[in-house]
């Protein structure tokens, strides 16, 4: 059975509510995309809550509704779309393919292709979190992983079962995403941090998710030498002070992303993204070991991409055997 998602910011209830579907529709005709609507049977009877944040390259909707209605989306624009339900289920047709959802699937759709979406409440409640990916940062991944390959050819798998490693993992992608965006906008304020999510997210779907180019991610060229990691790691350090995704160091040095995870394996032992995590613990470390710094340790840490405390403090602990506070009573001679 799939863990259930009913946890943390997942479960709670959106900040916005009101009243019936044109309240609904009145209230957030603005960030709607173009939609073509089946409202509910009693509008006098429907229930909403609902919210929107907004980061960079994605945003994420949280939804509850007392009644079923449905729509078919008219947008032209190719965002992704990744959904959880935590009540009731859907219907769903993405270009010619139907599928259903339950709380124990993820979906994924093109926008431009999901011709309907049949929302069913389960007595009385129907709620829902969706991560809307934009089409710069969806196209940009593909292109790096694919070629020119556009996301409306790749006739996506529209559901993912959240018992599998690629669902449990995009499942915890997702709620550190969901959070941050939610809890004091921590990604929001850490676009370093927010890069590297959405990047892993996106690669994670396409990597591991049946789709038409799925057998074009062996190819590439020969062979990564100790010469491209190198110039990978200078790039890195050079610069750290940039919002890096593997995407970015891949075009720099010249080779395909998958390649350069393949070569820090084989080369570091390690993947790219784990280097470059500990490049930025360096940094913090640097600037906390500095006397003259004023920052707060959680300030330090967030400007260098790192947005949960309790886990930066562990992997700090863990890279140089002190705890961050303790490398600031150090730098102010406190002992």
């Amino acid at each position: 059975m799939a863990e259930p998602i009913l946890q943390g910011t997942f479960e709670e209830a959106p900040v916005l509510s009101g009243a019936g579907f044109e309240n609904l529709l009145a209230s957030f005709g603005a960030h709607l995309f173009s939609i073509k609507v089946s409202p509910p049977n009693s509008d006098a009877a429907f229930r909403w809550r609902s919210d929107i944040s907004a980061g960079q390259g994605v945003s994420v909707w949280r939804t509850r509704y007392s009644a079923d209605w449905s729509y078919s989306s008219e947008s032209l624009d190719d965002d992704l779309v990744m959904a959880f339900l935590t009540a009731g289920s859907a219907d769903m047709t993405v270009g010619t393919r139907s599928a259903r959802r339950t709380p124990a699937t993820i979906a994924l759709a093109p926008l431009s292709m999901l011709r309907r979406h049949q929302m069913k409440a389960m007595d009385g409640s129907y709620a829902n979190v969706m991560l809307r990916f934009d089409a710069n940062l969806v196209a940009g991944v593909l292109k790096a992983m694919f070629g020119h390959a556009a996301l409306t050819k790749l006739d996506l798998t529209p559901t993912i079962d959240l018992s599998t490693n690629t669902g449990r993992t995009l499942l915890q992608l997702s709620r550190t995403v969901v959070s941050g965006m939610h809890e004091q906008q921590l990604l929001v304020r850490s676009p370093k941090a927010m890069a590297l999510l959405t990047e892993a997210a996106l690669r994670l779907v396409f990597e591991n998710v049946p789709h038409r180019f799925i057998d074009k991610l062996d190819r590439g060229p020969a062979d990564v030498t100790p010469r491209h990691i190198h110039r990978a790691i200078e790039y890195m350090r050079a610069n750290l002070h940039r919002s890096l995704t593997m995407i970015d160091i891949a075009e720099a040095v010249g080779i395909s992303d998958r390649y350069l995870q393949l070569g820090f394996r084989r080369y570091r032992d390690t993947t790219p993204a784990m280097y470059l995590r500990q490049i930025r613990l360096e940094a913090v470390h640097t600037e906390l070991a500095r006397p003259e710094n004023r920052l707060p340790i959680h300030e330090v840490a967030l400007k260098w991409g790192f947005t949960h405390m309790g886990r930066f403090a562990a992997q700090y602990r863990a890279a140089f055997g002190v705890s961050p506070s303790e490398t600031v009573r150090r730098a102010l001679g406190i002992y």
